[in-house]
């Protein structure tokens, strides 16, 4: 005799509490909370939305490998945890700037996976119709996807101070990579950000190498979290989707407060 027990959603509790790491602080008394809470619809989104990201980068691996997609391409398999905490803790109206390695930023954004492939390929159905390739693609509220090192971050906070300008409650997410942390560029940026106090997070997705160099080798500092001296930072665990989702909640409550940049 075989039994056979029918199991439904109502089984299974609707979300859960998971303890993340306490985050490193510079310039701040208290930083995010050390718990996040999950339901089950979040969880099954993050995990859809990380392996279709991973899915799509090792394909177009294979793509660039069969020079189908030529020039250049910047692949962003085993960073999927950033853009997809980052983009769940913020709204479709806030903004989103970032350097070459853009991908998982484009899909997170909204654009399809059929239009991402088409723009690394050269094709007409690209998200930009085929012009922009691996480094420069954009949808709404998304401004790439920018080929010099370094040069996206005086970019993200004017689009931090149109916010400001135009009284809009938005924010700016500012990122480059640990390569590009050490431009002067950055460093005048800090500045005007702070002096104008615009609400821009500036993120270093730092995957301890630039253009093949270690960051030992190229910071005397790797503490990136602490460069902006006199804006406040977070150093976070960019493997963990909820430490990221959570973090930067806290950024932008942070902005949107009027506090100014972090």
């Amino acid at each position: 005799q075989v039994m056979v027990a029918s199991r439904n959603y109502a089984y299974f509790a609707n979300e859960a509490t998971f303890e993340i790491k306490k985050c490193d602080l510079h310039c701040l008394e208290e930083g995010p909370s050390t718990t996040a809470v999950m339901t089950r619809e979040e969880g099954l989104h993050y995990y859809k939305t990380m392996q279709t990201i991973r899915c799509m980068e090792l394909k177009s691996d294979q793509l660039y490998k069969q020079k189908i997609i030529r020039g250049f391409c910047h692949l962003y398999d085993g960073q999927e945890a950033c853009c997809v905490g980052l983009e769940v803790a913020i709204k479709p109206t806030d903004h989103v700037i970032t350097a070459y390695r853009a991908h998982g930023f484009t899909y997170a954004r909204g654009v399809p996976v059929r239009e991402i492939l088409a723009e690394l390929t050269g094709r007409e159905g690209g998200c930009v119709k085929g012009k922009g390739g691996s480094m420069h693609m954009y949808t709404k509220n998304f401004y790439g996807g920018n080929g010099i090192v370094g040069a996206q971050v005086p970019l993200g906070a004017g689009i931090a101070l149109a916010c400001k300008y135009f009284g809009k409650n938005e924010v700016c997410l500012t990122l480059y990579g640990d390569g590009a942390a050490n431009q002067g560029q950055i460093f005048e940026t800090y500045n005007l950000a702070a002096l104008w106090k615009l609400p821009c997070i500036f993120i270093c997705e730092n995957n301890r190498y630039g253009m093949g160099t270690l960051v030992e080798r190229a910071a005397a500092s790797t503490d990136y979290y602490k460069r902006g001296d006199f804006i406040p930072g977070l150093r976070v665990d960019g493997m963990d989707v909820l430490c990221v989702r959570e973090v930067t909640k806290f950024a932008v409550e942070h902005c949107r407060a009027g506090k100014g940049p972090i």
